[in-house]
């Protein structure tokens, strides 16, 4: 005994997922294609700059001069000696190669030459002091 009454139940608002095989199937969606590529594009390169550039190590920067390069980065990206005295520079960077000025106003750390293509020009670390606390880390043209 069907009855011609309307159902009580609502219908359903909820939306229906689209699977993961989906997004790959060429003749549905090619926008979440295209921005899938360049989300995974995105991930791995970010993941490869992060494992290639070495993190700051006081143990790492003392004992090979030569790899110091694979270290500025990040010492500049995250500001490691704004606001550090002399004396904490030292502790942690060792003596600088060569400082200017008779106050030493600017301490010189050889970093040597990057890996990436650039001139070939021999770097350094230059950090700069004022009233013994320093303000600021630049990389600049060691000038023999």
């Amino acid at each position: 005994m069907s009855s011609n009454k309307p159902s009580i139940r609502k219908p359903s608002t909820k939306k229906n997922r689209i699977h993961l095989k989906e997004y790959f199937d060429f003749r549905n969606n090619q926008i979440n294609q295209i921005g899938l590529i360049f989300f995974s594009a995105f991930v791995i390169s970010t993941t490869l700059i992060y494992v290639f550039n070495e993190r700051f190590s006081e143990n790492r920067w003392k004992d090979n001069p030569k790899k110091r390069y694979q270290m500025v980065d990040d010492i500049k990206d995250r500001n490691l000696f704004i606001n550090d005295t002399k004396y904490e520079v030292l502790k942690q960077l060792g003596r600088p190669n060569d400082s200017l000025s008779a106050e030493l106003i600017q301490y010189n750390y050889y970093i040597g030459k990057s890996a990436k293509f650039s001139s070939g020009e021999i770097k350094q670390l230059s950090i700069i002091f004022k009233k013994d606390t320093v303000i600021k880390v630049m990389v600049t043209s060691r000038t023999d």
